[in-house]
């Protein structure tokens, strides 16, 4: 009998707290996985049960029968008179046609965040759905989206259909029924020869991973637009993609962020906006020559290989934060000499960015122009950030970068998220050259002297051979920085052995500055 009763407990230990914590509890649960995981539900659970207004069922793991009782069992248990959020994650069979009943409860229920993701076959929204005008978000996965007539959706703000399949007149009822939309988001979905948005609420548009063959008319009208994200959109004729970048950013007048990630098919690429505000750029082998003249910009972000061999960047602010962080396809065939000059240029048009980030490949090439001699240019930016620099080989690079930036007063270091590993005589070799490069006396700083006051390392290394180029670079700084405040070191949340280790490396160098404070933090 006893063994009996600590089996309950074990089972279910919180249905011994009052009614009211309970209820507490249950408020919070984003989903019923989570109650389910916390044991049986007895009777003092099943009561407070009734009145959750959030119901998440995710089939992952379960076999589809089980997953189906469960439904059914759970929603029997409820009794809540409106829904607010109903997501479903359904392996679906057109032979046990189960996913549609779900969703008559779900609106019987005055659903408004409606999320259904069909795992199995394709799933056809039923009718009843269209002619729902309380639904205020929308998310499908793997469903055929045809509506047969007007579509009644007045109070819809959010869309989102990924791998679904519909044409262009089953997106003009749904634009057309949905007065209130601001959000848009088409992901994944093929078979499409006409693709015309028009919506004078919408403010938000995401067009992802879409092949566009044949194709006849590519619109996007939408006045009150303020964010446009094209990524990977595949389209056989690069003259209608380059029309339709130009029509919007002519037509969408308070556009304020703008994304093109591989998504052109031109050489040239022009964008000036007096609107926007944020621009990313990545991915794009086919363009030659980008120009950007963005008086209100506040982010810039080029990444991912570009071949670009000129950049024209013009009127930016001095407040901006901007990400250099490109390289070249090894396939595609270019000089070093225009290399290094691309460089220049951008850096030379980049001088007065409040924030500047560069990443590997820059470095790579201002270590072969500082080889080859000085290099002369006055970055103004205050904040500096390496994005996965190889501290073990392009040392002349980063001296070059900080050389030239006498007002920096805050340098982040973003180390690459998996380790290198070396054979025993490549690692020698690299130690000893850091070693005896930082420690030159003739490396002098002006930024160490007067304004760095933050080092910020990311992803510190767990390899012990990583850690020696690191700490090589880390001394040097702590031995120069006059006026360094803090130093923060981020580690893996999973590395519970190494802070000690750190401190003790860390705390073992001399510093320059008596008021230089080092942190550890962990981060996921």
């Amino acid at each position: 009998m006893e063994s009996q009763r600590v089996k309950v407990e074990e089972e279910d230990r919180i249905s011994a707290l009052p009614d009211a914590i309970i209820h507490h509890i249950l408020s919070f649960l984003p989903s019923t996985k989570e109650a389910i995981q916390t044991g049986i539900l007895s009777k003092p659970w099943q009561n407070q049960w009734a009145g959750v207004a959030v119901l998440i069922f995710d089939s992952t793991g379960m076999f589809p029968r089980s997953f189906h009782k469960f439904i059914e069992n759970t929603l029997i248990l409820h009794d809540c008179c409106k829904i607010k959020k109903f997501h479903i994650q359904y392996f679906y069979r057109r032979k046990e046609d189960q996913f549609t009943s779900k969703i008559r409860f779900a609106t019987r229920k005055d659903v408004e965040d409606l999320n259904l993701s069909s795992l199995g076959q394709v799933y056809r929204l039923p009718k009843s759905l269209f002619n729902y005008p309380s639904l205020v978000k929308l998310k499908t996965h793997n469903c055929i989206i045809m509506p047969k007539g007007k579509v009644n959706w007045g109070c819809l703000t959010a869309l989102n259909m990924e791998t679904c399949r519909f044409n262009n007149l089953a997106l003009e009822h749904i634009l057309c029924g949905s007065p209130l939309l601001k959000s848009l988001e088409l992901r994944y979905c093929d078979r499409i020869d006409k693709l015309v948005i028009a919506s004078k609420s919408m403010k938000r548009l995401v067009l992802l991973d879409l092949t566009i063959m044949n194709i006849e008319v590519i619109e996007i009208s939408c006045p009150n637009l303020e964010e446009l994200s094209l990524q990977r959109m595949y389209i056989d004729d690069p003259k209608v993609f380059s029309q339709l970048i130009e029509n919007v950013l002519f037509g969408c007048s308070l556009l304020e962020s703008f994304e093109l990630i591989h998504s052109c098919m031109f050489q040239q690429l022009v964008i000036a906006s007096n609107s926007l505000k944020i621009l990313v750029l990545g991915n794009l082998n086919d363009i030659s020559h980008i120009e950007i003249s963005c008086p209100k910009l506040e982010k810039l972000k080029l990444s991912g290989c570009l071949n670009i061999e000129t950049a024209k960047l013009i009127n930016l602010p001095t407040s901006i934060c901007a990400t250099s962080d490109f390289h070249y396809d090894r396939k595609h065939e270019s000089s070093n000499e225009k290399h290094e000059s691309l460089v220049k240029d951008i850096l030379h048009q980049l001088q007065n960015a409040k924030e500047l980030k560069i990443g590997r490949w820059f470095l790579e090439i201002l270590s072969a122009i500082e080889v080859g001699g000085l290099f002369s240019l006055v970055l103004n930016s205050k904040c500096l950030t390496l994005n996965y620099p190889d501290l073990d080989k392009y040392h002349s690079g980063i001296a070059c970068v900080l050389r030239n930036s006498p007002m920096l007063e805050k340098l982040v270091i973003k180390l690459p998220r998996y380790e290198q590993s070396y054979r025993y005589d490549d690692f020698l070799k690299l130690n000893a050259f850091g070693e005896n490069y930082w420690k030159s006396n003739l490396i002098v700083f002006d930024c160490l002297v007067s304004h760095l006051r933050t080092i910020r390392i990311i992803r510190y290394p767990k390899r012990d051979h990583n850690r020696k180029f690191v700490l090589n670079f880390v001394k040097f700084l702590l031995k120069n920085a006059r006026v360094l405040e803090k130093m923060v070191v981020e580690l893996k949340d999973h590395e519970t052995a190494v802070p000690f280790q750190v401190s003790q490396e860390l705390l073992s160098f001399p510093r320059c500055s008596q008021y230089a404070s080092i942190e550890l933090l962990y981060s996921k």
